[in-house]
């Protein structure tokens, strides 16, 4: 066998740096780095939506009910939706939202609009002996469209508490809809919007029960046609 030349050892050694110059690039393209920024969203994917309630989003004003009986003290409600992530999609992806437990216990705040002296009260707290603690978990809220309609959902389970304990667990289903005017993302929200804010009476009017330590039925659909008159 010949022994190679000057020139296929440098030819071999050029060769072999840019192999090692290629792999080391390679796997710094695929190397996370710790200090990057998350990636954004590829479009089509999704839109961050602003899950914002507003006591003002209603299909019909506020209805009087007897006014409130007992205080009422709110827990902060629990996100136990199955898809934490989406409210629903729209032509351009899914809308994607951050945990509704804020929303959902601002608006069961909104029960002194119905003449209930409202307070919040941690979760970890000793519960007050007089009155109803409502401890509320957010089962469902989406939404959809059907031509030029928007649609929202909104399906919450309530525990009542009294100084002796549950009195009540009870199952509420509410929904929205509403013209979809501009095609704004923030119209799927007021959807939402809607449906809590139907249901908000149709708590305030089983209060007048509970307060009392009575029991009520234990499913309740709130319409946007409101309570019986």
């Amino acid at each position: 066998m010949r022994p190679e030349t000057n020139m296929n050892k440098i030819t071999k050694l050029v060769l072999c740096a840019t192999a090692t110059l290629l792999s080391a690039t390679a796997f710094a393209a695929t190397t996370p780095d710790a200090n990057a920024a998350a990636p954004a969203i590829p479009p089509g994917n999704g839109e961050k939506v602003d899950m914002k309630y507003d006591a003002l989003a209603r299909e019909n004003p506020i209805r009087t009910v007897p006014s409130g009986t007992c205080r009422v003290s709110i827990v902060p409600a629990i996100d136990a939706r199955q898809n934490k992530e989406t409210i629903g999609a729209t032509l351009s992806g899914a809308l994607l939202a951050d945990d509704v437990s804020p929303w959902m216990s601002e608006g069961l705040h909104h029960l002194q609009d119905y003449g209930y002296a409202v307070s919040d009260i941690p979760d970890t707290a000793a519960f007050p002996t007089e009155g109803i603690v409502i401890r509320a978990s957010v089962t469902r809220a989406f939404t959809w469209q059907i031509g030029m309609k928007l649609f929202g959902m909104v399906a919450v389970k309530a525990e009542f508490i009294n100084r002796d304990g549950v009195l009540e667990t009870k199952y509420y289903r509410a929904h929205g809809d509403k013209t979809n005017m501009w095609g704004a993302n923030a119209e799927y929200v007021t959807t939402l919007n809607y449906g809590l804010n139907n249901m908000l009476p149709f708590i305030a009017r089983d209060l007048q029960s509970l307060c009392k330590g009575e029991k009520v039925e234990e499913y309740t659909y709130a319409s946007p046609d409101g309570l019986p008159q």
